[in-house]
C-alpha cells in the first residue's frame, strides 16, 4: 500500500473513532430565570468539569419561558424565581416535578446620588402604578422618577408586583431584559429605580430599605433573608418532567453535594436546609 494512501486511511479511521467517542456524550438543556442565570453558570462549569462527557446548554428568557420549556418538553430543567401554581399552569394531570435550591430576595435599587433610604409599601405601589411621579413628593430632590420592570415572561417581575398588588404600570416605566442592564441603568440614571434578584447587587448603585413591619425597615441582608425579616425572599426553583435522563439525575445529585452548595452560597444565597 502506498504511503499517502495508508496515511489517509488512518486519518479517517482515527476521524470515524473520534466520531464514536462523541457521540456517546450527552447533552442537559436548563432554560429560564435571568435571576438564576449567573449562579447556574457557575454550577454548569463545576458540573462539566466533573462530567466531561455531559454537556450543558444554558439559556435564559426568564421564569414562565422555563416553565414553558418544561411543558414543551423542549428542555431538560426550567429555572424559575417565582412559584407558578403547576396545577392551574399544567392541569392537574401534570407529572412536572419541582425543587427549591435556594432562597434569595428581590433588592430594590436607586441611584446613589439618590438621598432617599427607605420606602413603604404603598410608596413603591404608588410609584410603579404612576401616582408619585417626583421624587420630591418623597422628600427627595426634584427630578422625574423612572421606574424600570422586567418583561412579562420574568419571575421576579410576577413577584414584585403581586407583593405590592401593582394593577397597572406608570406610563414612564421602561422595560428592561436583564438584572444588570437594571443596575447600569440606576447606576447611570440619577432619577431611575428598579428591582433586581439579590445575587445581581453590585457597588455604585444604592439598596432601599423596605418595611417590614409598622415600626422597621429592613435592608436586603444575608442576615436579614435568613431570620425572615426582609419582607421579599423568595424560593428559587428547579422544574422538569417525571422521565429524567441519566445525565439529568446525575446533575440533580450533583445540586445536592457540598460543591454545589458552596457555588450557591457564593452568591449569597440561603441553601434550604
Amino acid at each position: 500500500m502506498k504511503p499517502v494512501l495508508y496515511i489517509l486511511l488512518l486519518s479517517l479511521f482515527f476521524s470515524a473513532c473520534q466520531q464514536i467517542n462523541n457521540s456517546t456524550s450527552s447533552t442537559i438543556k436548563m432554560k429560564g430565570s435571568e435571576s438564576m442565570h449567573a449562579v447556574f453558570q457557575e454550577l454548569k462549569e463545576s458540573f462539566e468539569k466533573s462530567n466531561p462527557d455531559i454537556q450543558i446548554i444554558l439559556e435564559g428568557g426568564g421564569s414562565r419561558t422555563g416553565l414553558n420549556a418544561i411543558r414543551e418538553q423542549s428542555a431538560d430543567i426550567g429555572l424559575s424565581s417565582f412559584e407558578f401554581d403547576l396545577k392551574k399552569e399544567l392541569g392537574s394531570t401534570s407529572k412536572v416535578k419541582e425543587q427549591v435550591i435556594a432562597f434569595d430576595g428581590v433588592v430594590l435599587i436607586t441611584n446613589e446620588n439618590n438621598p432617599l433610604d427607605s420606602l413603604t409599601d404603598e410608596q413603591v405601589e404608588k410609584i410603579y402604578e404612576g401616582q408619585i411621579n417626583d421624587w420630591s413628593e418623597l422628600g427627595g430632590n426634584p427630578g422625574s422618577i423612572l421606574p424600570i420592570v422586567r418583561d412579562e415572561n420574568s419571575g421576579t417581575q410576577k413577584f414584585f408586583t403581586e407583593h405590592y398588588a401593582i394593577n397597572g404600570l406608570s406610563n414612564s416605566a421602561i422595560t428592561l431584559d436583564e438584572n444588570k442592564d437594571i443596575v447600569n441603568k440606576v447606576h447611570s440614571n440619577v432619577n431611575a429605580i428598579g428591582f433586581i434578584g439579590f445575587a445581581y447587587f453590585a457597588h455604585g448603585v444604592h439598596e432601599i430599605k423596605l418595611a417590614a413591619d409598622s415600626f422597621k425597615f429592613r435592608s436586603p441582608t444575608k442576615s436579614n433573608l435568613l431570620n425572615n425579616t426582609y419582607p421579599l425572599k423568595r424560593g428559587l426553583r428547579i422544574y422538569y418532567n417525571d422521565q429524567l435522563s441519566d445525565s439529568t439525575k446525575a446533575f440533580l445529585v450533583f445540586l445536592n453535594s457540598d460543591e454545589a452548595k458552596s457555588i450557591i452560597e457564593s452568591f449569597g444565597l440561603i441553601q434550604t436546609n
